[in-house]
């Protein structure tokens, strides 16, 4: 399916059309030529008594667009009404102006509506107005005794000046427009997003985001090509746009990935719209909302939205969730976890690090999982974020330590002849003086050497590390425990600090891996950075690695060590001993990696 960008930004209105600035532009013409009405009836004022009546009417209607509230409440369809209506009201203007002069000077009011006819509407709309505009001009400045010729030569100029319009407000619909869809792209949503905060700070309005994802897009890309992949997105544009109110804003920010925009809608009502806007099409979508707080900025809001659906993801796709707890409400409910003696939903599941190609089990990453008592399961990026904001990040590094302790504790007989258990560090554990006691404590009370624990710091820890953080984990380190940089590449921090990191091996983050099996380029970056572990003498463990061609080429590329849910997803420990299988000596592994098929 070949798309025109034109035509796909046609689709569309250009961003001076979204219903307030279309109010407001429309308010100031219809006072503008109110107020030149008026002017023009004042060089006969006894006998231009209708004329004052027509621009006073005008200058009132003018006065009610202009207004935000009027402005933002003009359905679409009821701009072609005022425009019509400003092609009626000038023509009766011109047939009751009391002479030739005056509604020749009142006729000049058709320019206005001439700027709207191409700038307002999409092509066979903005044709319509024209046509009723040159028609209702010729007959009516010819009914005034102009002659022919003038009359032609006003109608020349009004088209001319519609072009023009149009043109440019086409050129400023490709800069902020997707030119697939014919949506705001990513700086156009953004900019209206940025808009719609400061009116709603401004007048206390509510105001919800939503991020909306594509289900399974990437198997449509791989079974129907990109062309049926863009007709896919074009389509879920349309159904989407179709099915929200007027007043929404919807852009597509790249990719698969759509966001929403609702003024004046919060909580259950706004979740509520995004869910019958995403049950309404026909191809599975996941979508996050999440209603903006007081003084909240967009990029704020955006990060809860994408925690949202995150969550949705988690739970299934093909869903809507909801960020519906404020950051402090969500603190409180995480203080209460914390202190509740069951952990309050909290738990720690465990992750396999596994040894390539045999898939053996090397290792166990304890990841924290939070199942809230009314909101359901929540995702790490909603609350690890919260627990570090209010310096809850200490408790719940904790309590993370204790259970990922002894549940491998519990592992340990069945696992390798290296017992692994990887937890994540927050840099603010790391600058409290008795952290690295803790740890080791912890270990010493489980049972476990100091050399079964790898510590994980990511890259912002890193570039963030300061004297007492760096020799907390040189502590650690002489002690035996392991030291991981996590996430490793995603930032430049890491290349100039891990000279003074004390670090043993990097993860790479997932990042690397997404499309290398395809791109020649993503490929020569995953070997790249896996060279950089090769050349500091760091071992490298690859995350995500999800498919058997994943595996594949991380071992082609002398990888040793990989993470993902080809291998495992997390698991409780109470399932590890029940879902791995084992090898002949009855050590705990996961499935080894196929040999590529030959051609």
């Amino acid at each position: 399916m070949v798309i025109s960008p034109l035509s796909a930004a046609l689709r569309g209105l250009p961003p001076v059309a979204a219903p307030q600035e279309l109010g407001r532009t429309t308010g100031a013409f219809y006072a503008a030529g109110g107020v030149m009405t008026v002017l023009a009836a004042l060089a006969d004022p006894g006998a231009s008594g209708w004329l004052f009546v027509l621009g006073v009417a005008a200058i009132a209607a003018g006065a009610l667009l202009l207004t935000a509230v009027t402005g933002r409440r003009v359905p679409r369809g009821g701009f072609h009404v005022l425009v019509g209506a400003g092609t009626a009201l000038t023509t009766l203007a011109v047939l009751v102006a009391p002479s030739t002069s005056t509604a020749l000077v009142v006729s000049t009011a058709y320019f206005f509506v001439a700027v709207d006819t191409f700038s307002y509407f999409r092509r066979i709309p903005g044709m319509a107005q024209l046509a009723l505009l040159l028609a209702a001009a010729a007959w009516c400045t010819t009914e005034r005794g102009v002659p022919l010729s003038s009359a032609l030569a006003l109608c020349v100029a009004l088209t001319t000046t519609a072009s023009v319009a149009g043109h440019l407000a086409a050129r400023a619909a490709r800069a902020s427009h997707d030119p697939l869809t014919g949506l705001l792209n990513r700086r156009g949503f953004e900019r209206s997003l940025e808009v719609a905060v400061v009116e709603a700070e401004r007048t206390g309005g509510a105001l919800s985001v939503a991020l909306v994802d594509v289900d399974a897009f990437k198997a449509v890309n791989d079974g129907r090509g990109h062309a049926g992949g863009d007709a896919l997105l074009l389509t879920i544009a349309e159904e989407l746009r179709s099915s929200l109110p007027a007043h929404a804003l919807i852009g597509r920010l790249g990719g698969d990935e759509f966001a929403i925009a609702l003024p004046r809608s919060e909580g259950p009502a706004a979740a509520a719209v995004v869910e019958t806007a995403r049950s309404g099409v026909r191809h599975p979508l996941s979508a996050g909302v999440a209603s903006r707080l007081a003084r909240e900025p967009a990029s704020e809001c955006l990060r809860r939205a994408d925690a949202a659906l995150y969550e949705a993801k988690q739970l299934g796709r093909n869903r809507t969730a909801r960020a519906r707890a404020s950051t402090g409400t969500l603190a409180r409910d995480l203080a209460a976890a914390l202190a509740d003696p069951d952990g309050g939903g909290l738990r720690v599941v465990l992750q396999p690090l596994v040894e390539l190609p045999s898939g053996r089990v090397r290792g166990l990453e304890a990841l924290v999982r939070w199942n809230h008592p009314e909101r359901g399961e929540l995702s790490p990026a909603l609350f690890v974020p919260v627990a570090e904001q209010t310096g809850q990040i200490i408790a719940l590094g904790a309590l993370v330590r204790r259970a990922a302790f002894r549940d491998v504790a519990a592992l340990a007989s069945r696992m390798d002849d290296t017992r692994i258990v990887s937890v994540n560090a927050s840099g603010h554990e790391l600058v409290e003086p008795d952290y690295a006691d803790a740890v080791l404590e912890g270990l010493a009370d489980a049972g476990l050497d100091a050399t079964s624990l790898v510590l994980e710091v990511t890259e912002s820890v890193v570039e963030g590390s300061t004297a007492r953080a760096l020799d907390t984990l040189t502590r650690l380190r002489a002690q035996g425990v392991t030291v991981a940089v996590d996430d490793f590449g995603i930032g430049y921090s890491t290349f100039s600090r891990l000279d003074a990191l004390p670090a043993d091996y990097l993860k790479l983050d997932r990042a690397f891996l997404d499309g290398a099996v395809d791109s020649p380029r993503r490929r020569a970056l995953l070997e790249t950075a896996l060279g950089v572990g090769r050349a500091l003498d760091l071992p490298v463990v690859t995350e995500g690695v999800e498919t058997a061609e994943q595996a594949q080429l991380v071992v082609s590329l002398g990888c040793r060590f990989a993470q993902g849910y080809f291998f495992s997803c997390p698991l409780p420990a109470e399932r590890v001993l029940e879902e791995l299988p084992h090898d002949d000596d009855g050590r705990l592994t996961t499935r080894p990696v196929p040999a590529p098929a030959e051609v």
